[in-house]
């Protein structure tokens, strides 16, 4: 009985953990040019940038269409959703 309830604590633990050593996403001025500027060289145009779950979102335009694009903590493009 103790070992099954011990497991969903370490999980949470270690989760936890990992969301922390990847570091935390802020949206600071010098956070919000990086985005533009590394969005911008990709050819996008970018109109608002946010945080919602724990990512960056930014709302781009590309060849005419209207994309959300999400950033983790690292700057990485973790998906790219075309708005519609």
């Amino acid at each position: 009985m103790f070992k099954k309830s011990i497991l969903p604590a370490v999980l949470v633990c270690a989760m936890s953990a990992a969301a922390l050593a990847s570091g935390a996403v802020e949206l600071t001025d010098p956070n919000t040019a990086k985005i533009r500027e590394m969005l911008t060289e990709q050819g996008y145009e970018i109109a608002k940038i946010k945080i919602e779950d724990g990512l960056y979102e930014a709302y781009a335009r590309k060849d005419g269409k209207k994309y959300e694009v999400f950033l983790n903590a690292d700057f990485e493009v973790v998906r790219t959703e075309l708005d519609d």
